[in-house]
């Protein structure tokens, strides 16, 4: 009897130990009428159905699931309800792509065109001095070609002066700084640049006191140019015919200047018989008196040297300092002499010219 119990025990223990270990049964879920869903459990507290509103906790877990996948997702039960705020505001279209590209008028077209003609036109480089390789500034788009642990340099016009920072398409791959070597009126600026790889296309706009400078920028593995200038032919001409202009006013200025220092009746006091002999680079133009205070004319070539010293020879064939002013081509001797002498340099190597005035008949 005793040995039928111990049996009977070590049965149920193994039978609870195998309980334990095996699975439990799934759980059949069964969909309910709303009404019934709706309905209160029997002996459930209202209050206590009010504080877990268990269809909300569901929904709230499922859209922190959601929210942990990186999907955005809608209630399904707000989903399903037309014209819900949900459905309106947060659902996406399926196979919706937003707009990557706008459509043109037939007037952007044009401009568009006219800038891609412009950028396509060939601007001849030309060789320029110390290595420069020189593009017509407006001609079309210039391209500087550069590469990685290379300097390259675009220099601008003499004088031109930078606004503002140049502005570049691709700022984190390129490096760009400005720099200025002269000083003065003749200072230069300058910009270097720098790639940090190859295969590198962008575009840069330089904008300074008196143009703005559209360029394209590449970059090859070994291939690059080293100093980019421009070509200005229409300020060249500007600038040619400007100068010509100032040059002819200062030369009207300086006969005016001169007429006036003259004496009045000076035209019939002039004297022009002077004799001249000697070196051609300094030869005077011409050698004149008003009877008190004698006038040589330099040439223009001469004017734009050194100046050679005016002597005058004494009755004893002495040479004599004598007082005089030099005004543009012009040396106003402030009495008469005889003769004279310009001479430049020193030695036997001095070159001289001979001034005699011949007597008056």
């Amino acid at each position: 009897m005793y040995f039928l119990k111990s049996i009977a025990i070590a049965s149920a223990i193994s039978a609870g130990l195998l309980a334990q270990n095996s699975p439990a049964p799934p759980v059949q879920a069964k969909r309910l009428p709303p009404e019934k869903a709706k309905a209160k459990p029997p002996g459930v507290n209202d209050n206590l159905i009010d504080r877990y509103d268990f269809g909300a906790q569901i929904n709230a877990l499922q859209d922190t699931n959601s929210l942990q996948r990186g999907v955005q997702t809608v209630n399904p039960s707000l989903a399903s309800a037309p014209g819900s705020p949900a459905s309106s505001e947060s659902a996406v279209p399926a196979g919706f792509k937003p707009k990557t590209d706008v459509q043109l008028t037939k007037t952007a077209q044009e401009a568009v065109q006219m800038s891609e003609k412009w950028m396509s036109e060939h601007n001849q480089p030309a060789v320029g001095r110390d290595g420069r390789v020189l593009y017509s500034y407006g001609a079309g788009l210039p391209t500087v070609v550069c590469a990685p642990l290379r300097v390259c340099m675009i220099e601008l016009q003499s004088g031109e002066k930078l606004v503002g920072e140049p502005q570049i398409g691709d700022s984190v791959r390129w490096n760009l700084s400005p720099a200025m070597y002269g000083s003065g009126a003749s200072s230069t600026s300058v910009i270097v640049l720098k790639p940090q790889g190859p295969g590198l296309d962008t575009n840069l706009l330089i904008t300074t006191d008196r143009r703005a400078y559209y360029l394209r920028l590449l970059s090859k593995p070994d291939d690059y140019v080293a100093r980019v200038a421009f070509a200005y032919p229409d300020d060249e001409e500007n600038e040619r015919k400007w100068k010509q202009h100032l040059a002819e006013q200062k030369d009207q200025q300086n006969k005016a200047t001169r007429i006036a220092e003259l004496p009045p009746n000076a035209v019939e006091s002039m004297y022009f018989n002077y004799r001249l002999k000697g070196d051609d680079s300094i030869r005077p133009v011409r050698v004149f008196d008003d009877g008190k205070k004698t006038y040589i004319q330099i040439s223009e070539t001469a004017k734009n040297r050194e100046a050679p010293v005016l002597v005058v020879i004494g009755a004893d064939g002495k040479q004599e300092m004598v007082n005089y002013r030099v005004k543009d081509d012009m040396y106003i001797v402030d009495r008469l002499f005889e003769k004279a002498e310009l001479i430049l340099g020193s030695g036997k190597k001095a070159r001289k010219v001979e001034i005699d005035r011949e007597r008056k008949s």
